[in-house]
């Protein structure tokens, strides 16, 4: 047994050394680095069994190749940090940790963590015990470097458990499974391999009874990718790569199932990730009308129907996020930004980032969806004479603006165009039209009461683009021209002091 421990502080790394062989824990080689080069060298080179590893040596733009150093090599990793955060909870997790340990360090903490790391190595070695064919050679360098050419008679399974922490359970269940012929067992960190040398079996109908008898005794679902023999790829490294590819089907059809080599699978298809204007606005009219029925015939027309070739599991998580963008709008303009329902839409968020099966993404986008419809129809009860009092003030704010428009406005207040127009109709007996009219000409009438502005001057003033229109719609309304009616209201008011006086 190897380890290695990569800390920068000398003083704790012949510390740990010394527990080592105080406790005569089963470690026979000890190397000690102290930055992360000297650390991926020794694992190149002499492929440990246990890393320990001081979270805090690695540099942000070290952490990708630590990362895939760690994956490679497949260490067990018992981490360390002297900062108890989340970020290093984070990157002890991505590394697939024994457990993260904070500084000072407890000798009996350090002690329990090295003996489960070996006992997890252990379950490794003892399913390499139960294959006759580690003569064969096949190690992980057979996986990850393109050395050993495929003869034609060798098959590769793939095993993956959705819970990556179901890993051990499932190598320790494949330890003691009944092969009819015996493979290399290669577990991985979220994921194992099966190397069938001259395999005379039927490997499907074997990995279909893996699955069964894995389910008779694990609530957890299980996926197999198969190469069988005989394919055309060159390499066991070829193989592999083929493999891990096809396991991402698994996000359109699911666990629970045997996934072979075929044409339609080759290559994902092109999809634009974004919604279009004309999806966002059907987005839009869809949350303000509260139509769960159409919204959820939406999501499932485009989710769940697709056929192979499938489009880029990453691009449909952005177009997933392009979705909550326009939830976004929706929640702030009921004020559901925040709280319980904020809390919500991060953990969707979070769902359509890392959740490995689409189905289950759009089912809890879904129930997401219904709970904020529900809380915003509530909240509309309320609220619809304020969208009308809310859409008046900002005409009032912006009347200046001679591009100001309906749609403005129903988009500043979070309404569809047509709905805000039929709401305002309704609720105040006036068009949009009428409304910006009036209160352009009234600001018009006190400008020419209480300036000494020009015509032009005042008519841009109040957000028209033409003096000359201005001119006409001020007449129409006020059945005066701009001129006349400065001279009438200033002969008024002389006539007025003339009085008093």
């Amino acid at each position: 047994m190897k380890i290695v421990i990569a800390e920068r502080d000398n003083h704790e790394g012949v510390a740990i050394e010394w527990l080592i062989s105080t406790y005569s824990i089963p470690i026979n080689n000890v190397f000690i680095t102290k930055t992360v080069k000297e650390t991926m060298a020794i694992l190149e080179k002499e492929f440990p069994e246990v890393l320990y590893l001081e979270l805090d040596m690695v540099p942000a733009e070290n952490w990708s190749l630590i990362t895939r150093y760690v994956n490679n090599y497949s260490p067990k990793v018992i981490a360390v940090t002297a900062e108890a955060t989340f970020e290093r909870a984070k990157q002890a997790i991505e590394l697939g940790s024994v457990d993260l340990l904070v500084k000072p360090l407890d000798p009996v903490k350090i002690r329990q963590c090295l003996k489960m790391a070996l006992s997890l190595v252990t379950h490794r070695e003892t399913a390499n015990v139960f294959s006759p064919h580690n003569d064969e050679g096949y190690s992980y360098r057979t996986l990850f470097l393109d050395e050993e050419q495929n003869t034609g008679d060798i098959a590769l399974m793939l095993l993956h458990t959705e819970n990556n922490k179901k890993l051990a359970e499932l190598l320790q269940f494949l330890t003691y499974f009944p092969f009819r012929e015996h493979p290399t067992i290669l577990p991985l960190t979220d994921m194992v391999v099966c190397l069938f040398k001259k395999t005379t079996h039927n490997i499907k109908e074997e990995t279909l009874k893996i699955m069964r008898e894995w389910e008779a005794s694990s609530i957890e679902p299980l996926a197999a990718v198969i190469i069988p023999p005989n394919t055309k790829m060159k390499s066991i490294h070829e193989m592999y790569l083929a493999a891990r590819r096809l396991l991402e089907i698994t996000f359109f059809i699911g666990y629970r199932q045997v996934i072979l080599p075929k044409e339609v699978y080759e290559g994902w298809y092109e999809m634009d990730p974004f919604l279009t204007s004309a999806e966002q606005r059907e987005w839009v009219d869809m949350l303000n009308s509260f139509d769960k029925q159409k919204i959820k015939q939406w999501m499932h027309q485009e989710f769940l129907h697709m056929e192979v070739p499938f489009p880029n599991p990453e691009t449909l998580r952005t177009r997933l996020t392009s979705i909550l963008a326009q939830v976004r709008r929706f929640m702030k303009t009921y004020q559901l930004d925040h709280g319980e329902m904020e809390e919500y839409y991060m953990k969707i968020f979070s769902e359509i980032l890392y959740n490995r099966v689409l189905y289950r993404i759009v089912q809890e986008m879904l129930l997401f969806l219904y709970e904020l419809l529900d809380r915003s129809k509530i909240g509309e009860l309320f609220s619809k004479k304020d969208v009308i009092e809310r859409g008046i003030l900002y005409i009032e704010k912006h009347y200046m603006d001679p591009n100001l428009t309906l749609e403005s406005v129903a988009e500043a207040v979070g309404r569809s165009t047509a709905y805000y127009s039929h709401l305002l109709m309704k609720r105040q007996g006036i068009s949009f039209r009428q409304l910006l009219a009036n209160k352009r000409i009234n600001e018009a009438k006190r400008l020419l009461q209480a300036s000494q502005l020009t015509i032009k001057e005042i008519s841009h003033q109040v957000g028209f683009h033409n003096p000359s229109y201005f001119t006409r719609q001020f007449k129409e309304m006020t059945s005066l021209a701009p001129r006349d009616y400065r001279l009438q209201m200033r002969k008024g008011n002389e006539s007025s002091l003339t009085k008093k006086s």
